[in-house]
């Protein structure tokens, strides 16, 4: 059989000669709107590779070059090949295809196919044919001998099938399938005979969808149009110059709205076409999306010469149009009913729509918007000219692609063009929508709703008008939410939103994906805000490289980096713009630092403004300790927090730590060493820094930090000296025992000791010691105000001591803890008349105990005779049955 086709290589030569004549010969000619014909395309080699979206295991998805999806489908090797492109209009499905036949035809690509066939979607969707039928009204220089042989060799054929989206939904049965050339069919079913092998077996298919439909028998690709660095070639050739062409897109990626259509391949020879003639009049590029439009709008009006009214009439007709029609085309009976009868066979219906038909003025002629975001902008625009025809806007939650440019045609200067075409706007529409978008600021930014958050901000960038974001913005109570999940776009309108309000209380962007793209158009929101929240966000460098600029002359006071895996390198780089900055908190919470930073961290520490800075959940170790603690004892250094929360140091450390902690010059209130291991140390050399008289330390966090009753003698001696400033200290999560917690307990009923707050939860504390504790609490000396003894599990009895010196009139407590102490029912009556005896109580935790429903009334009489009072009593025996008498508190917790 190959030799038959051997014999046919004149053919083949006839079949490629026409192929490449149809090109040349096409009149298609390019316009603004309908994009550049394939003619130009192809013959001044101005074709760019589409980048396409191929999907893989579990949902995800790879980008590639269209060719190179191509040759893994079609390439030397292959057999059988069947590809479907999918992508909107504009996206260059057609260009593609057209492109691949040329260069078939041309002998550059593809060769191991003797012929690439088309089969036209206008004859599959016409009356029942043979598949070869089809191909022989398609290809009049093939005859039917020709053609039979041809396809007995279906693997060395391609056929190719363009704008056949509503062929493949619908699927036939099996049993309709046809399998034989000669077999009658609608294109339906032989679309299906070809995809599912039982027609031409072995046959190589490429498909085009403007809609994307998965079948199993083909691989699908949708068209994402052009990538950045496919966009910056498309305009250097555009405007035969590189460094123009980029400085061009980048303006025009610049302009509202612009670059989020701006991978659509249509749309970019619009863009470049509509920028060369401003720039060779005007020198500047359209600022907005609506500004655009109203340039092509006006720019095609005043070329087909049309007055102002028919052009008003126009316009409103397209818009009603636009509303009314839901599918992709529009009818012959559409047109009419929209009033747009006039404009049937006018070259400037031409030029606003795709008209599918030789002749428009047709009955069977067809008709569709070039792109949806015209006819968005089409839609808007109808809305303000003045025809009484009852229309209102959306309530808010309803919000539109339309409504941006609605957004861009409020505003006078975006629509000075299109008024000098069509005549002024509506007054009382322009009013109206003044009312909705207030309205709808009001209803919206006070939300939970992330996505109509940036539905509204992005509708206010398109205004243009600071004045009117001040306005609706400034008198509604924004609720300032997540915002992890912007776009750049979004990025962009939040930034001219906080700009028009010039200051930001919060930024909120916890567990966002921060490029550096999004970072730079958030600059201004950087600078703008004074608390940043990036909690357990994805933070690239440079990303971080524009937040730290942002950092150095921006407001910001406090900045929250928790989890987000930053490493040594990007903190470096983020400190050497702190020291310039107003900065006051600095959160680094496991950000994956380790002992290499610390030098950069302490330069940073005797030069900026921190006073407070939180490095738990990070390696750093003694190593990174020892060189951190210097900045402490310099003049410079303002820290007065420090965080070192699983470190993980040892104590070993203590020493050099303590040592720092003396020096005159530091400025420490507050330190966390909670969970590390300072196993067997006595605490002495700490101990010795508190009672120096030149620490300043008023809180001190040692939470589980495998320390032993060995440490308490040190402590002790420490809460007595009067020049210990300590006021809080944890110890919880410490086997300490017995004799030497009695130690502390002895301390804090000195004159000089300040404690005021004290935690030994899970201390394995004995009745003992709660006896001593009480005995504290009623002590004229102690100043405790907050006591956590709680997972003590001492019972009813021991807990008495702490309830009889509640009611001592020397109790000043005011937070008690007493959580999984084993608490009963019993000791019920003397908790409560102990809490109504304590006038200074505010906070009592008795979680986690054995209490049942019988104490819950007594429980929620105290509440309500003591109105101040929080109670919390999760986690005991409770039914649902006592629920309700306790959901009529706020302060009870259960």
């Amino acid at each position: 059989m190959e030799a038959s086709l051997d014999c046919l290589s004149d053919v083949q030569t006839l079949h490629k000669e026409v192929m490449r004549n149809g090109v040349l010969k096409s009149t298609q000619e390019s316009s603004l709107l309908g994009g550049q014909s394939i003619k130009d395309v192809i013959l001044n080699k101005c074709y760019i590779p589409l980048s396409v979206s191929i999907a893989k295991t579990y949902g995800v998805c790879e980008t590639l070059d269209l060719e190179g999806v191509i040759s893994q489908e079609f390439g030397a090797g292959t057999e059988g090949g069947k590809l479907l492109l999918c992508g909107g209009p504009g996206m260059g499905k057609t260009t593609a295809v057209e492109q691949l036949i040329w260069d078939w035809a041309s002998g550059i690509h593809l060769q191991r196919y003797k012929f690439v066939l088309r089969l036209c979607s206008s004859v599959l969707r016409g009356p029942e044919q043979s598949l070869q039928s089809m191909l022989l009204s398609t290809h009049t220089h093939i005859n039917a001998e020709h053609l039979e042989i041809i396809l007995k060799m279906p693997h060395t054929i391609l056929i190719v099938l363009d704008d056949v989206q509503d062929l493949l939904s619908n699927s036939p049965k099996s049993g309709k399938l046809v399998c034989d050339p000669h077999q009658p069919a609608g294109g339906t079913v032989l679309v299906h005979s070809l995809l599912e092998g039982s027609l031409l077996p072995g046959v190589s298919l490429l498909l085009t969808s403007r809609d994307a439909v998965k079948l199993e028998s083909v691989r699908f690709a949708r068209l994402m149009g052009f990538s950045s660095s496919q966009r910056k070639a498309y305009f250097r050739r555009f405007f035969g110059n590189k460094d123009k062409g980029e400085q061009i897109l980048l303006r025009c990626e610049q302009a509202v709205g612009v670059k989020e259509i701006c991978a659509c391949p249509g749309f970019c020879w619009t863009l470049s076409c509509v920028c060369k003639e401003r720039l060779e009049h005007q020198n500047c590029v359209p600022e907005t999306l609506s500004e655009l439009y109203c340039t092509i709008t006006h720019t095609l009006l005043q070329e087909h010469k049309v007055s102002v009214e028919t052009a008003k009439e126009l316009i409103y007709g397209l818009g009603k149009l636009s509303e009314q029609c839901t599918s992709v085309t529009c009818t012959h009976s559409d047109i009419i009913k929209c009033g747009l009868r006039p404009f049937l066979g006018s070259q400037i219906l031409s030029a606003l729509l795709h008209v599918n038909a030789d002749d428009a003025t047709s009955p069977a002629a067809t008709f569709s918007f070039v792109s949806p975001t015209f006819k968005d902008f089409l839609t808007a625009a109808s809305f303000y000219l003045d025809y009484d025809d009852g229309r209102i806007l959306e309530s808010p939650m309803e919000i539109h692609n339309y409504h941006y440019f609605l957004a861009g045609l409020s505003d006078p200067m975006q629509r000075k063009l299109l008024e000098t075409s069509v005549g002024l706007f509506s007054s009382g529409r322009l009013s109206e929508f003044h009312r909705w978008l207030m309205s709808t600021v009001a209803e919206v930014l006070p939300g939970m709703g992330d996505i109509n958050h940036w539905h509204v901000l992005r509708i206010l960038y398109h205004t243009f008008s600071p004045t009117l974001v001040r306005e609706s913005v400034g008198s509604c109570k924004w609720r300032m939410i997540g915002y992890g999940g912007m776009q750049e776009a979004d990025c962009a309108a939040l930034a001219f939103v906080a700009r028009c309000l010039g200051e930001l209380q919060l930024l909120n962007l916890c567990r966002s994906s921060l490029t550096e793209e999004k970072a730079e158009k958030l600059m201004t929101v950087f600078r703008l805000a004074k608390t940043i929240n990036l909690h357990q966000s994805t933070v690239s460098v440079g990303a971080i490289r524009h937040f730290a600029r942002a950092l150095k002359d921006g407001r910001a006071t406090e900045v929250n980096l928790t989890h987000c895996r930053l490493g040594d390198e990007t903190v470096k780089i983020l400190c050497s713009s702190i020291t310039h900055s107003n900065l006051h908190t600095l959160n680094l919470w496991d950000c994956c630092l380790t002992p290499a930073c610390s030098e950069t961290l302490a330069e940073m520490l005797t030069s900026s403004k921190l006073c407070v800075l939180e490095l738990g959940a990070n390696n750093l170790t003694d190593e990174g300790l020892f060189r951190l603690i210097g900045a402490l004892g310099t003049s410079t250094c303002t820290l007065q927090n420090l965080g070192l929360d699983l470190c993980p140091l040892t104590g070993s450390c203590l020493a050099a730590l303590s040592s720092a902690l003396t020096s005159s010059l530091s400025e420490l209130r507050n330190l966390v060493l909670r969970r590390n291991s300072l196993a067997g140390d006595t605490l002495e050399h700490l101990s010795e820094a508190l009672q120096s008289g030149r620490c300043k330390l008023n809180t001190l966090s040692l939470y589980d930090c495998e320390l032993t009753g060995s440490c308490c003698p040190s402590l002790a001696a420490a809460l007595q000296s009067e020049h210990c400033c300590l006021t809080e200290l944890d110890l919880s999560v410490n086997d300490l025992d017995e004799s030497n917690v009695l130690l502390i307990c002895h301390a804090l009923k000195s004159p000089k000791c300040s404690l005021e707050k004290l935690r030994m939860n899970a201390c394995e504390l004995t009745e003992s010691v709660f006896s001593a504790l009480g005995s504290v609490l009623v002590c004229e000396a102690s100043r405790l105000k907050e006591l956590a003894i709680g997972v003590n599990k001492v019972g009813d009895v021991a807990a008495k001591h702490i309830l009889r010196a509640l009611k001592h009139p020397h109790c000043q407590l005011q937070h008690l803890d007493l959580e999984m102490v084993d608490l009963t029912d019993a000791c019920v009556d003397e908790l409560c008349q102990a809490v109504m005896a304590c006038s200074s109580l505010t906070s009592l935790i008795v979680k986690n105990n054995n209490l049942t429903d019988i104490s819950v009334p007594r429980l929620v009489g105290l509440v309500r005779e003591r109105p101040v009072l929080e109670l919390n009593v999760q986690y005991n025996d409770f039914s649902e049955d006592v629920f309700e008498l306790m959901d009529v508190y706020e302060t009870i917790r259960y």
